[in-house]
């Protein structure tokens, strides 16, 4: 006898009582993902890629930039909390109080050693599907931020970069001096 699979839905998560125990919450296809707290090279890249893109994106009025936790409900089955995510000025009926309702124009995800295949496999998958032009991945640990462009609903890398690099996006028009991101 087989017993059926819980679905978890956008709705389960909200009737979730609020934790404050550092772990992010998304789901994935159904499935609930829990992750851990990130450790700190990781919280030192993500406050300082959000101060770099809030600058060169909030400041120049092309749009508005989260960091985590926010939640980007892409269906009622599809919901994650990015490191980091971007919205062109252009498309901010997308953004409501509680989350971003369908695909931003930037997910900037950090790795740990807890989610590196998650970041570069599921996550990755799910983002080119619903249509995210621009994924950004930053190892803090290599020092490296990998720009992938979204073609054929599937991700091309544009370019690995590394500090002393200026990487462009290809979603806003700014370019960012990498070494900004991997400061101690």
């Amino acid at each position: 006898m087989e017993t059926a699979k819980r679905v978890w839905t956008y709705a389960d998560l909200q009737r979730m009582p609020e934790t404050h125990d550092g772990r992010r919450y998304e789901i994935i296809d159904g499935d609930l993902v829990v992750s851990p707290s990130p450790r700190k090279r990781h919280q030192r890249a993500s406050g300082h890629a959000f101060l770099v893109l809030a600058r060169e994106i909030e400041d120049a009025k092309l749009g508005i930039v989260f960091h985590a936790p926010f939640d980007v409900v892409m269906s009622n089955t599809r919901v994650v909390v990015p490191d980091l995510v971007a919205v062109r000025a252009d498309r901010m009926h997308l953004v409501e109080d509680r989350g971003i309702f369908g695909a931003p124009d930037l997910i900037v995800e950090i790795l740990s050693p807890s989610n590196r295949r998650y970041d570069r496999g599921r996550k990755r998958r799910l983002y080119a599907a619903v249509g995210v032009p621009e994924y950004w991945i930053i190892d803090p640990i290599e020092q490296t931020i990998e720009l992938l462009i979204l073609a054929d609903n599937r991700y091309a890398l544009d370019g690995a970069f590394t500090p002393g690099d200026r990487m462009t996006s290809a979603v806003f028009p700014i370019r960012i001096d990498v070494a900004e991101i991997f400061q101690p």
